[in-house]
Formats: C-alpha cells, structure tokens, sequence
C-alpha cells in the first residue's frame, strides 16, 4: 500500500519532553529532509491565537496537539488549543493531553485515571467494529493481533461517563486485576478530530507509525488527496524551537543557516563563529606514543610528579591554575575501552549567573572580568568553540586531544532550559557562586587502557591566524576577542611541545614514589535534611503527580561534612579504590573561591554517562534509573538482587521515562532518523547495581558540542519528565536550594568537538574546608516514602561509607 503524501505538519508543543519524538514516527515513514521541509515542533505559546489563525493557519495542513503536563480545563496549560479544536479548520491528532482536550472541548469532564502506572506497558484494544483512524487499512495491516501494547504517562483521563454524543470512543486498555478499562481513543462523528490517550511515540510503544500513517490518510482525504503538499514557510519554519539540518557531517557548519534557523532560548540565538573558512589551519594536534615507557609505573605515582609538581608548564614553576586527573581506570568494563588523562590548565574561565560575570583565572595574575549584557555564557562559550575547532586542520583520532575540561553546574539550566524564567538569585552569596568553570589545556599526557602513555598537544602557527568570532550586531565581545586582549593565547610553540615532551619522558623514566598517603577515612557526613522532611517533599511531589503535573520527579537533598585540614587529594585517593566507577575524576582548581571557602575540589565516581561526542559526531547518551545495594560482590544473593532490579515494573518504568526524554532531547540537536536506543535498561553493577540504557544519535551540520549539550542541560535524569515543569516545581520542593555543581556535568570537551561528559552523581564537592554530596532519587506515583529515603541513603554510603544523623 503506498503510503500517505506527506503535508505540512504542525506539532503544538505544550513543553513535553517527549513530544520531538513524534518526529521518530515520520522519520520511519520519510526521509529526514522532507520531514524537515513538512513537519515543524512549535512551542504552544510561541503565537496568541489570533497570530496563529492569521499568520499560521493559512499555510498548514493539519495540526498534532501534543502531549504535555497540567489539565487541559487550565487556560494556562493549554492556550488556544479549545479555540483550535472548535474552530477545526484543518484535520488534528490529539496525543494524551491533546487527546484530553478534544474530550473537554465538547464538553467531557476530566477526572483521575484509576490507576496512575506512568512509563508502564498496558495493552489497548479498539473498539468493535473498528472505527476512525483504527478503521484505516494502514492500521489493519500493521499487525494480525486486535490488542497491542502501548506506553501511558497519564494521571488524567476522559471520564467515560461524561462524552458527548458528538464524540465516539475508538479504543480501550484492556482491563486487569489492579487497572480497571480507561478511554484511550476518542474521534469527533463530524469533524476531522482524533486522539489517542496513550504515547505512540513511545520507544517501548508498538504500531506508531500505522496510527501516524492513518492520520495523514485522513489528512490527504480533507485535502482530497493532492499529489503532493507544498513545503512549510519560511516564518512557520523560524518559529520552530530547535531546528536541525537534514544531514549530518564530521564538523559543524561555521556559517548561520537561513533555511534551517537555530532561534533563541534566552534571549539570543547561538551564534556560529563569522568570517571562519577564509583562512588557512591556524592550530595542529600533535601526538607522541610512548611505546613501553612506564608501562608498569602506577598513575598516581606520574600524577604526582608530572601535574602536581606542574612539570613542562610554560612559565615554569607557577601556581598551577588547577589539577585534573580524568580517572577512567578505577572500572575496567569489556565493553567500554577506558582512558585516564593527566594535565594542567592554562587558564580558567568561570561564570556567575546571578551577576552575568565571566572571569579568567590564570597562574600569578590577577582575575579579569567581563559582564555579558546580551547573550548568554553558552552562546558565548559555544560561539568561541566552535571558532577554535574550525581553526584546526582535520582530526580523525577520538578522544580528548586538548581544548576544555570543567564543569557546568545544575543552575545553568537557567539559560540552557526553553521556557525557564524563574530569574536567579541576586544577592551578595549569589553573586560571588561559580556555576561554570572550564580550564583551557593545550598539553597532556593520556594513558590507554593497555597502560601505555601518550603525550598530546595543541600546536599554534607562529603567526597565530585565529579570527574573530564576535557577530557584529551582538554588543558582547567575543570569547576570542576578548581573551585575545588579555594577551592569552590557544596552542603551545614548537618548542614549549618539545619541553613538555621531555619532561614527560623524564618522569616516566624516573619517576619518584608517590607521596601522598590515601585518607583513612571519610569526615562524618550528616543530612542538610532530616528524613521525615525528605518524606514529607516525597508525598508533595507524589501529589504533584497526581495532579497531573509531572510524570516522574527526581526529588535531591545534601549531606555535608567539614575538615579542618582537608588534603581533597588525599580524600581522593581513598575514594578512588573505596567506590570507583567508570567517571572517576579529581579536578582541582586552588585559584578558585566561593561563597563556602577558598580553593574548589571535585572528587568524584560518577558512573552515569550524560554525553559523549565522538569523532564521527555520533552523541551518546547512558542515563541511570533504578538503584539497588549490593552485598558482597560475586556472591549468588547479590546476583539475584540484581536480576530483582531488572525486573521491578517501577523501577524500569523510571528507566523509560527519562529514555524517552533523552530521545527528545537529542532530537533537539541530531538528525531526526539517526537517534535510536541500542540498549533499552540494561543491569551495570559497581559499587551499586543500576539500570542504564543507552542513547545515540548523529548530530545534525548546523549544531556544535557546546551547543548539543546547552540542548540537552540539564541532564534528564536528574529533572524528571517533562524537564521544564519537574523542574520548576522541584525548585520550589527543594526550598529554592542550590544544587550547586551536583545534578550538572564535568568532562572535556576537546578543540576537535570530541566530547565526554559524565552527570555529577555519587561525588564529592569540596570548598575551602566545606565538603557535601548531593543524592536523590525519581520520584514517581508508585515511590514509597520510606524506599526512597532509604535509597539516598544506599546512595551517599556508596560514596563515603557510613553516614551521621540521618
């Protein structure tokens, strides 16, 4: 059967964080170019109504009312969508809160679903005889089975008892022993209308694309079946969200893309770098195997000599600007290959949200700053980037080559999330919070998972030809620019390379034993918040849920410890063989203060994966959900508690809400048929047993590193679903607390876009003599109180053994 004409699709998105995947199920059907010619993701508040019948109306061929949080009887949640379905000028698919809409446009009323199972597998059955888009010869040949399994997000249903007569019920779940029959299709008797309760879209969710292909018949009829649609406009395109290209290649575009805009979040767009491409390679990476030198030497003992003692610096014996030891060998896995990376920044930069101040630390000066007045850090941060990559010759290696390592805390989600403007905080602590850090590193050594070493670097031309990245209508001086000025400079000289060359073989050769003795043990931790507290913000976010509010809440709180005479390095080299996990890492930047002390440490055992970039700009994605401890490793009992994890319906269903998120999320920034789930809540076990799942797609031309992971921030798994409301409602929960670097990412991001950034979980955040650790967990309608509180527990004692107070 020859499929549907694709016509111009208007998605109205109520900021769900599951809606981008409705763009999956065209993408089966289509090719990504003409997707994106024909189908545009628009936030529902982007135009009023009359803007949308005058501006918007005329140029579509139907409309998809997404799913999303709040009640569709709530003006605030769901703008014009009654006035549109009303006036049903076009065909339109409803999809759960869309669906709902349809019910109280003609007046049903909405009540409770009677068993709230969010992210679960229910089975639906059409009704008999088959009608509306489940009647389509598209849908009757998908599948011989009359039941088919579907995933629901819904604490709000149609009440069957209050459907007009206008409307006709197309579909039920199949009733069980603990989920009594739910309306999960409707369509109008008169108007083109339909709607489904259920998530189509859905990665766990079967015959999508038949109910999506039955819609466009049904469009192609009220249309009386052209043999093809226009392309969508110019203006309906630019209001789009996030747009991507069609096609993906191995480095971003640098030149803006009229056709396929990347509009702004907060308030102006990312910028790409202008004037680049006009000049020749301005940087080179270089790369030296060491072959068997050092082979058998431990890797705190070359840490120690080489960047703690700053050898091969380019001044000499300075104050180092910070440490960083990227440990990827505390866990060896046979399906992950690890790295371990040792450097020395030679600069940093930070960024205060409350006071829009950026500053650049370096060894033996004093700090500069800069306040932006227009753009944001990411647009700023990502706009430098992408100037730097785009002066590099060609780089076919993966892996961190040199460029950025930091960290972007939770609280930049005040710039990165669509739709946040809870403004952040202004007072004088405020003010003085480091909310990112990214130190430059153009030398260091790596070592491979088969213990060899090698020694990598930024080379610059003499004549140092990097351009300019300032846009000329933006009233901020470029990152380039303005480092430029400050007489900083990217890439080392020929022959800085070879005296930090030297001076790795030099140690690797004599390297002297290590001097720092791991801690004994860890400070006494206690909770910031007392258990019945935590319980009681438990039944706050349950309710929440149950309102229809959220899906899934990723509810945290703190524990925090002093030391007097805190060595972080010390306190590192304990944690490292106490819970090591795949993300090990110790960044230490002494140069640092914040409002808690002197001198800023990370020391983590992450073992979640937010995003890695690799060389062929494929982005991968491993969020956790479902945590289990563990009891004696090997042992049969632990391996049943495992095998119970795997199989718990809560837990997994936790695991699928925020897989579904990611997706989304990366169909902000990828293009749309690339991104696929290899690997649907797998069991990893380290310190603890979880569930992780894996996420992949290929990053479209028009969108760089930084500005994939501003798309992405902050990481889903530790937001809820959908991000935008969780997490405002989870700043209230959490008594407008700061997270603080907990909850954000750390890794690199290499001058070649290269990237690997870990979520921070499961690590230690120490300011001056101040040290915490941030835990949580998802909070859904079927939480009990007491399991959750006990698995931040099992969390933070993963981490730091046993707990104070709590």
């Amino acid at each position: 059967m020859e499929r549907p004409v694709l016509p111009r699709t208007l998605i109205l998105d109520y900021y769900d964080s599951y809606t981008n995947n409705l763009l999956c199920l065209f993408t089966q059907l289509y090719g990504d170019a003409e997707v994106l010619q024909k189908v545009v993701v628009i936030k529902a508040d982007k135009y009023s109504w009359s803007e949308f019948q005058q501006q918007v109306l005329p140029n579509i061929d139907c409309v998809i009312l997404s799913p999303g949080p709040g009640r569709p009887d709530n003006p605030s949640d769901i703008a014009f969508g009654l006035d549109l379905l009303r006036l049903h000028p076009i065909p339109i698919l409803g999809v759960c809160l869309g669906h709902q809409a349809i019910g109280v446009a003609f007046g049903a009323q909405i009540i409770n679903t009677p068993a709230i199972t969010h992210g679960h597998v229910v089975l639906i059955k059409p009704a008999e005889p088959k009608i509306g888009l489940f009647d389509s010869p598209f849908w009757q040949t998908s599948g011989n089975q009359d039941e088919f399994e579907v995933v629901v997000y819904n604490s709000l249903t149609i009440d069957p008892a209050t459907i007009p007569n206008e409307l006709e019920v197309t579909a039920r779940s199949v009733p069980t022993l603990d989920r009594p029959s739910t309306v999960q299709g409707v369509r109008h008797r008169e108007y083109p209308i339909w709607g489904v309760q259920y998530h189509p879209e859905s990665i766990s969710s079967t015959r999508g694309s038949a109910l999506l292909q039955s819609f466009l018949s049904e469009v192609n009829k009220y249309h009386s079946s052209p043999p093809s649609f226009p392309p969508l406009s110019s203006h309906i395109i630019s209001s789009c969200a996030y747009r991507v290209s069609a096609a993906s290649r191995s480095r971003p575009s640098t030149r803006p893309s009229s056709a396929l805009p990347t509009p702004p979040v907060t308030p102006s767009p990312s910028r790409t770098p202008s004037r680049i491409g006009q000049r020749r390679s301005g940087l080179r990476l270089l790369e030296k195997r060491l072959g068997e030198l050092g082979k058998g030497l431990r890797t705190q003992d070359v840490y120690e000599s080489l960047v703690q003692k700053r050898r091969g610096s380019r001044k000499g014996k300075e104050k180092a600007t910070g440490q960083v030891w990227l440990d990827g060998q505390t866990v060896r896995l046979p399906t992950r290959a690890t790295t371990t990376s040792l450097a020395n920044p030679e600069f940093l930069l930070t960024y205060c949200l409350a006071s829009r101040k950026v500053t650049l630390h370096r060894s033996d000066l004093p700090p500069s700053h800069l306040i932006l007045s227009e753009i944001t850090f990411w647009d700023w941060f990502s706009a430098g980037s992408q100037a730097l990559t785009a002066a590099l010759g060609e780089s076919s290696k993966e892996g961190w080559r040199g460029g950025w390592v930091g960290y972007f805390g939770y609280e930049m989600k005040a710039e990165s999330l669509q739709g946040y403007k809870r403004p952040p905080r202004v007072d004088a602590q405020a003010a003085e919070e480091v909310d990112a850090c990214w130190g430059w590193v153009d030398r260091l050594t790596e070592r491979t998972d088969a213990g060899e070493w090698i020694v990598r670097g930024v080379l610059r031309h003499p004549s140092d030809p990097l351009n300019s990245d300032t846009d000329e209508d933006s009233e901020d001086i470029s990152m380039i620019d303005w480092l430029r000025s400050h007489d900083v400079t990217f890439g080392v000289t020929s022959n800085e390379w070879d005296e930090y060359l030297q001076d790795v073989e030099m140690v690797l050769g004599s390297v002297s034993p290590a001097s720092t003795i791991p801690a004994t043990s860890f400070p006494p931790f206690r909770p910031n918040a007392t258990g019945s507290d935590y319980r009681e913000r438990i039944d706050a976010c349950r309710e929440a849920i149950r309102q229809g509010e959220s899906y899934e809440l990723t509810l945290t709180t703190k524990f925090s410890a002093s030391s007097p005479n805190l060595n972080p390095y010390s306190l590192y080299l304990r944690l490292r063989t106490f819970n090591p996990a795949y993300y090990s890492t110790y960044l230490h930047f002494p140069s640092l203060t914040t409002p808690r002390g002197s001198g800023l440490s990370i020391l983590s055992s992450s073992p979640e994966r937010f995003l890695k970039i690799d060389k062929s700009r494929r982005v991968e994605m491993m969020p956790i959900k479902g945590t289990r401890a563990r009891i004696k490793p090997g042992q049969c009992v632990d391996a049943q508690i495992g095998e119970e994890l795997r199989t718990d319906h809560k837990e997994r269903a936790e695991n699928l809400m925020i897989v579904d998120l990611i997706r989304s999320d990366l169909l902000s920034c990828c293009t749309p048929s690339t991104v696929s789930v290899p690997k649907l809540i797998a069991l990893e076990s380290y310190g603890v047993h979880n569930l992780v799942t894996t996420v992949q797609g290929t990053l479209a031309e028009n969108v760089g590193s930084v500005e994939c992971v501003r798309r992405c921030f902050p990481p889903g798994s530790m937001t809820g679903a959908p991000k935008l409301r969780s997490v405002q409602m989870l700043d209230d929960f959490e008594a407008e607390k700061r997270r603080g670097i907990y909850s954000g990412c750390l890794g690199y991001i290499s001058i070649d876009g290269v990237s690997d950034l870990s979520v921070v979980i499961r690590s230690i955040v120490a300011e001056g003599e101040q040290l915490s650790i941030g835990a949580g967990g998802a909070i859904t309608w079927l939480s009990d109180r007491d399991k959750e509180w006990d698995e931040v527990l099992t969390k933070v004692g993963s981490v730091v053994g046993k707990l104070e107070g709590y």
